[in-house]
């Protein structure tokens, strides 16, 4: 089964802040925030983000664009330029090196990624973070805290998989089956239940 769908992305890097609440898993919804606010990512979450976009559709060069914009709030276009942050990118896209087609990282190659060390924000939330933190980023994502708790329960029992189905069909007001499955990917509008069904 085809899992990755490429998506219509029309709208380009400006869809990303909207896209980012209401169609992203939520492993990369938190590499998307922390890349906002600090306007810096480590070495492993730019793989798995950059991977991410790919695989939804953005082009090399949208996502080249976009890199340079947010890693220059922090750092001039020389620096940029030495960091090898835009080598990557084409790199991934498959225009650098040994040429070869990286594609998105599944859930369970995010979910056995090393754990992220301070600052970092790689991997599966409902695996790498702590539950203290985890509560309060489902808060701030504004999942009720009844709901927090069914989430937390399931991550305590490593279920977490699960736990990011139960998130999809809290914040897309589903009971069926659907979810993200491997590679997570974003639901976007128009979208049928269906596309989101495992199995």
């Amino acid at each position: 089964k085809q899992w990755y769908q490429q998506q219509s992305t029309a709208g380009g890097v400006e869809q990303l802040p909207q896209l980012s609440k209401t169609s992203f898993p939520p492993c990369m919804r938190n590499i998307y925030e922390h890349f906002t606010e600090q306007h810096h990512i480590k070495h492993g979450a730019r793989l798995q983000f950059c991977l991410y976009l790919k695989g939804m559709g953005l082009t090399m060069e949208n996502v080249r664009t976009y890199w340079r914009s947010e890693f220059c709030k922090k750092m001039d276009l020389e620096s940029y330029g030495k960091s090898g942050h835009d080598y990557t990118v084409r790199h991934l896209f498959g225009k650098e090196g040994k040429r070869s087609d990286k594609t998105p990282y599944g859930c369970m190659k995010i979910i056995t990624s090393s754990v992220p060390s301070a600052g970092d924000c790689h991997g599966c939330p409902f695996k790498h973070m702590d539950a203290d933190n985890l509560e309060r980023k489902l808060a701030s994502w504004k999942i009720p805290k009844i709901q927090v708790r069914e989430i937390l329960g399931l991550v305590s029992n490593q279920h977490y998989q699960i736990a990011c189905s139960k998130y999809f069909q809290i914040t897309h007001n589903k009971n069926g089956p659907g979810f993200w499955v491997e590679p997570p990917q974003p639901v976007l509008p128009g979208e049928s239940e269906g596309t989101r069904e495992c199995g």
